[in-house]
């Protein structure tokens, strides 16, 4: 049965008149996997999730819409404009989409982390479509890893490869070609159009987002603030959630989109 219903979670509540942080997943990620980037931000900050079709268990009938009109769809329901959207891997090529076409649902700031970007002079070739395929695999099973964290170490490592074929074997090719439709796509995006404050959180370590690849997307948008961190990997924000709240912050506070406080544990 298809389900592409768009609902909202909040997060964290924050304060009455705390800013207004949404967050858009990645494909095959739950609303959750924000939780743990979540617990390290400021928490007068209003925190909320979008859980989008592409979730994981979908059957990606969703893909007839662009998925940008999706997070649209999400965005409507908040009733108000949020102040920062962040935004990971697919939920970021979304967010860009949105951006491209000058749509103001996104708000006045948003962070894109690990976005898939194509750049325009490579030619959509077989080897590129193999090497897409393999990172889509290799991130199928890493994003099971980081989910899981400290309880995969602790399976049997064949028991935890049979657990991510698993997965491969569900998310299936429909899976894949929804990827790999983005990232052509993603080379006809008319990024100069982009007039937001824009933040982009890469990694070395990410095999779909390489540093030169990064350099070359902020390039193209106006005025982006770029930083690529050798440590990070695509799951940055669950594996390195403290890291990558302490880049959020900065980015917030330097760029004025609201007044933050200082991290307090809860």
């Amino acid at each position: 049965m298809e389900n592409t219903e768009v609902s909202l979670h909040t997060l964290w509540p924050g304060t009455p008149d705390g800013p207004l942080v949404v967050f858009a997943h990645g494909l095959e990620d739950p609303w959750t996997t924000w939780r743990p980037l979540v617990a390290e931000l400021d928490p007068t900050w209003r925190m909320v999730a979008l859980d989008l079709p592409w979730r994981p268990g979908n059957d990606y009938r969703w893909g007839h819409r662009p998925a940008g009109d999706w997070l649209g769809d999400g965005l409507d329901q908040l009733g108000a404009r949020s102040d920062v959207l962040i935004t990971h891997s697919f939920g970021a090529n979304a967010a860009l989409t949105l951006l491209s076409a000058r749509d103001p649902r996104p708000g006045p700031a948003v962070i894109l982390v690990c976005p898939l970007y194509r750049q325009p002079q490579h030619s959509v070739t077989w080897e590129m479509f193999d090497q897409a395929r393999a990172t889509f695999m290799r991130h199928i099973r890493e994003g099971l890893r980081a989910r899981m964290g400290a309880r995969a170490d602790a399976l049997d490592p064949e028991v935890l490869e049979a657990m991510g074929e698993a997965a491969i074997d569900r998310v299936g090719p429909a899976g894949f070609l929804t990827v790999f439709q983005q990232y052509i796509a993603s080379a006809q995006l008319r990024l100069s159009n982009v007039t937001v404050r824009t933040f982009l959180l890469a990694g070395a370590a990410d095999p779909t987002l390489s540093p030169v690849a990064a350099r070359a997307l902020a390039a193209e948008v106006p005025g982006m603030h770029l930083q690529v961190e050798e440590q990070f990997d695509h799951f940055c924000h669950v594996r390195q959630a403290g890291r990558v709240a302490d880049s959020v912050a900065a980015f917030v506070a330097a760029n004025g989109a609201f007044e933050t406080t200082g991290r307090e544990p809860r």
